[in-house]
């Protein structure tokens, strides 16, 4: 008679030391892989649409930003002569609605350009009101 033996049995074991060195790996890469901006930016109140017979009488200002050349009252300035002539204008002394500067951009405009004239509105104790085209 044929002697039985009695089978082996193997463990299965699933080799996981690498798993630690590729986690670290990735935290590795995903820190270096990540770019920390301080976002920076500006409070812009917009006012209200409504327009009634005052609003329509008095004249507002009106800055206008045609491919990257600013225009105030369709005069070309300088971002320097933009801020003096807004600072001319006193507007933190002004009520709410006479605050309000009309800001419009067509053609090519940079997001700094935009950005400037935006920042230099606000500074000045300016609203700025964005005027949109329809398309």
């Amino acid at each position: 008679m044929a002697r039985r033996h009695p089978k082996k049995r193997r463990e299965a074991e699933i080799q996981v030391s690498a798993f630690s060195d590729i986690a670290f790996l990735l935290i590795i890469f995903f820190i270096l892989a990540t770019t920390l901006v301080h976002v920076t930016g500006i409070v812009a109140d917009m006012p209200s649409g409504e327009n009634t017979k005052k609003e329509e009488e008095k004249k507002t200002a009106t800055v206008s930003i045609v491919n990257d050349q600013i225009l105030i009252d369709d005069k070309n300035v300088t971002i320097k002569e933009l801020r003096k002539r807004l600072a001319d204008m006193k507007l933190p002394a002004k009520s709410e609605e006479d605050k309000v500067v009309l800001l419009t951009a067509s053609g090519h405009v940079t997001y700094q350009t935009y950005f400037d004239v935006m920042a230099s509105i606000s500074a000045a104790g300016g609203v700025t009101a964005i005027l949109q085209e329809e398309e």
